[in-house]
């Protein structure tokens, strides 16, 4: 009896390991290093915050069985990297906010592209942060939703250290050290 208790305890915790590698998602660098910033209104103080802190919360609140941080090593189903973009139009009140999408399959290769788009009639001039993590909180629920449900399942996988391609394939800005700004009269 007790073999069978142990088997069926250790076929459970190999199914919930299953289900929690089926995705990692990669935030790029830029989003936790740079500050993106809105206005709240025509006079206020620019409002400015760290976009990959706010959505890997997200992430990890809304996908929390079939997604985990991108780790070099680790092995998944896909690979999605993530890019967020929020505009706040402060005449009409309304927070915008686009998620651009790519998903990779087991070969390294990328298997689709998408923008997942959302918007909000909010006031951010207090309590900015919450409804940016809002409206994080809903780009995430509409890409569970919509996308990543309807992909295919099979055994195959790909491994984590091709999150570090990732992130050198993004087109780093050329900067001529010889360029003078032009002389305004």
């Amino acid at each position: 009896m007790k073999k069978i208790y142990y088997t069926f305890i250790i076929l459970l915790l190999i199914s919930l390991n299953s289900l929690a590698q089926d995705f990692q998602y990669y935030i790029f660098d830029r989003s936790y290093n740079y500050y993106d910033s809105m206005r709240p209104s025509a006079y206020a103080r620019m409002h400015t915050y760290l976009a990959g802190p706010i959505l890997e919360k997200a992430v990890n609140k809304n996908l929390k069985l079939t997604a985990k941080k991108c780790v070099p090593g680790g092995e998944s189903k896909y690979i999605f990297s993530l890019e967020p973009n929020l505009f706040y139009n402060y005449q009409m009140n309304t927070l915008y906010g686009e998620l651009k999408v790519k998903i990779y399959s087991p070969q390294n290769i990328l298997k689709d592209t998408l923008t997942i788009s959302a918007k909000s009639q909010v006031n951010i001039y207090k309590e900015a942060d919450f409804h940016i993590g809002k409206m994080y909180d809903s780009l995430i629920i509409n890409l569970g939703a919509d996308v990543l449900k309807n992909l295919p399942k099979n055994n195959e996988t790909i491994n984590g250290d091709f999150c570090s391609t990732l992130e050198l394939s993004k087109p780093k800005p050329i900067i001529d050290k010889d360029y003078k700004a032009p002389i305004q009269a």
